[in-house]
């Protein structure tokens, strides 16, 4: 015998057969039929090689090789039975792994992370912040359960749930620029400090401008927007522009302010995501109905 293939049903037959001794008592207890049960003890039999009853004068009697065997299943039985019932009356418990890119990663889930957990215990998020086109890599190996992206999708076999449209606001700490409008062609001659070339929010900023995107003034392109916010307010003739929800603490306490553009509106989608195949159990479902009624506008 390769591997032990004692099923956990098995196990329970067993069991009760050892301690009642009489099929018609485990057919009553267990609503098996007495035919089922003896095929149950004959495929365990077979398995271990060995007669576990002895059947003397019509009569069940359990031998020294099924004593043992019960005295060592016994406990496993109980454990598996125990993990059984807290695992059915405790259906709000497991995990669920959750990727999101920048803005949203790191302005809007993280709240609403920490109240969802606050409600749910027992369920353990993770939570990643991949790059942006890795998110949907995961998803479709399975890895991540639910993305969030603030970038166009096209892919057969992603759901995507509109939460909101994100706003890009041209920004800097020079509070002169908020004493009128600009046409953005105005205002390229600034020390512009973007994210990433490669970044949705560039990118998204680019195809709003079109040709004219030459022509601005890029004096660095980083990473991450705690760094760029940083340059901006230490920086009064530094511009940029950053999704709203990263600056809205910075504006509010007048670090940082928002610039009037004229008859343009930078915007773009923000989209929950997950597989088409995905299994929506309780747990899956309730984040995903928790996050999109505590994000989506």
């Amino acid at each position: 015998m390769d591997k032990l293939k004692m099923t956990i049903r098995e196990m329970d037959i067993f069991v009760n057969v050892a301690k009642l001794l009489k099929l018609t008592k485990v057919s009553e207890k267990m609503n098996l039929t007495q035919p089922s049960i003896s095929m149950a003890i004959k495929s365990i039999e077979e398995e271990f090689n060995e007669k576990l009853f002895d059947r003397i004068s019509k009569k069940l009697i359990i031998n020294e090789r099924g004593r043992a065997l019960y005295e060592e299943v016994t406990p496993i039985l109980l454990q598996l039975k125990g993990f059984e019932e807290r695992f059915i009356q405790n259906k709000f418990s497991g995990n669920i792994n959750v990727a999101a890119s920048n803005t949203i990663g790191a302005y809007v889930l993280a709240d609403v992370l920490y109240d969802y957990k606050k409600l749910y215990k027992d369920i353990n998020i993770t939570h990643l912040y991949p790059e942006p086109n890795h998110i949907i890599s995961l998803i479709n190996e399975g890895k991540v359960d639910i993305g969030f992206i603030e970038f166009e999708l096209f892919d057969k076999d992603i759901v995507k749930e509109l939460l909101y449209k994100d706003e890009l606001i041209v920004v800097s700490s020079d509070k002169s620029l908020i004493e009128k409008s600009f046409y953005i062609d105005q205002l390229f001659d600034k020390e512009w400090i973007v994210r990433e070339i490669s970044s949705a929010v560039t990118q998204t900023f680019f195809d709003y401008l079109g040709d004219v995107k030459s022509d601005l003034n890029i004096t660095l392109a980083l990473e991450h927007t705690v760094s760029i916010k940083e340059l901006l307010i230490k920086h009064k003739n530094a511009i940029s522009i950053l999704p709203a929800k990263s600056v809205e603490t910075e504006i509010r306490s007048n670090k940082l302010y928002k610039i009037d553009i004229i008859n343009m509106k930078f915007e773009r989608n923000t989209y929950m995501i997950y597989h088409k195949n995905k299994f929506k159990n309780i747990i899956f479902e309730s984040f995903r109905k928790f996050a999109f009624e505590n994000i989506a506008k």
